[in-house]
């Protein structure tokens, strides 16, 4: 039934609850006008009685009548809750089977990093020496792509930086405002990401992100903290993984590229035992701190940090 079917049924309706409003009262009033009674009732009682009656009767005339030639209306009325159950089921095999196809099809998720190398211009370059550095890293990237995600399924990438129709989109790549608002304040790095998920028959194709190469954290910065109460067996694992990602998100607000906030801790068992031992035998509260092992730029790849037990969170 489409839109104008179901417009169709709600005006019958409507018209169908008037007549029967109608007639109610019409035989209501007649009764009433003849002093008719019933069970020995008053004939005002007899008239409500009657014209209720007649509009049950109708209405029960007219609902007979709907479900002996209307399909739908036998299915509304008796079949409702399995149909529901049905369309359920269908919708959560429907949700499985795409998320199953998702899972399985898909080679490259958005957002991954897809080649591990970047691209390093500085505000002394020339613009022709960061178009030449572009294209170079361009061809560079669709090589390693090829080499690596052909074989998994996806369609290889043809392009060259020389092409007539790539070569522009380099160029305004370099020109866009980020990347010369950027190169105002220092270098910028450029990584190759993937822009939307790829599945098995698609054809590989990327994007570049820039990042201002700027200073995020010097070293031995706390960058974060978590605390402990002292003569507890804390397991010290739990909270560096907590600390490793709080540092990570840190990161990524402050401009650190999403695949490099790896927070990479400089941990041996001897710390990791000497941590423990100190809480447990200790009193009051500590922190476990996080802190910088170097001074940490975008190009560093990743965040190395060492962890240290304070009695302040700095």
């Amino acid at each position: 039934m489409g839109t104008l079917g179901g417009l169709a049924l709600i005006v019958a309706i409507v018209a169908i609850a008037g007549i029967i409003a109608y007639l109610g009262d019409r035989v209501g009033h007649q009764i009433g006008r003849k002093r008719m009674t019933l069970f020995n009732l008053r004939p005002k009682y007899t008239s409500t009685i009657i014209a209720v009656g007649t509009g049950m009767t109708i209405a029960l005339a007219a609902t007979v009548l709907a479900l002996a030639f209307s399909a739908y209306a036998r299915a509304a009325f008796f079949h409702l809750d399995e149909i529901n159950t049905r369309v359920n089921q269908l919708q959560a095999q429907a949700n499985e089977l795409g998320k199953h196809a998702r899972e399985t099809d898909v080679v490259v998720n958005r957002g991954d990093l897809l080649y591990e190398q970047y691209l390093f211009i500085t505000p002394k370059m020339s613009n022709q020496q960061r178009m030449k550095a572009l294209g170079t890293f361009f061809d560079t990237v669709v090589q390693a792509l090829n080499r690596r995600y052909v074989p998994a399924g996806l369609k290889p990438n043809r392009l060259r930086s020389t092409d007539a129709e790539v070569e522009p989109k380099l160029a305004q790549i370099l020109a866009d405002q980020r990347i010369q608002g950027f190169l105002l304040r220092g270098p910028v790095i450029v990584i190759a990401v993937a822009e939307e998920n790829l599945f098995v028959g698609d054809q590989i194709h990327f994007g570049f992100q820039p990042y201002a190469d700027q200073l995020l954290f010097h070293a031995r910065q706390t960058l974060a903290s978590i605390q402990v109460d002292g003569g507890t067996s804390v397991v010290p694992t739990i909270a560096y993984g907590q600390l490793q990602g709080a540092v990570g998100d840190e990161a990524i607000v402050i401009g650190m590229p999403g695949p490099f906030a790896r927070a990479l801790p400089e941990l041996t068992p001897d710390h990791d035992r000497q941590i423990r031992e100190a809480i447990r035998r200790g009193r009051g509260r500590f922190y476990i701190v996080a802190k910088a092992a170097i001074d940490i730029y975008p190009h560093s790849g990743a965040i190395p940090i060492g962890f240290e037990l304070q009695r302040t969170p700095k």
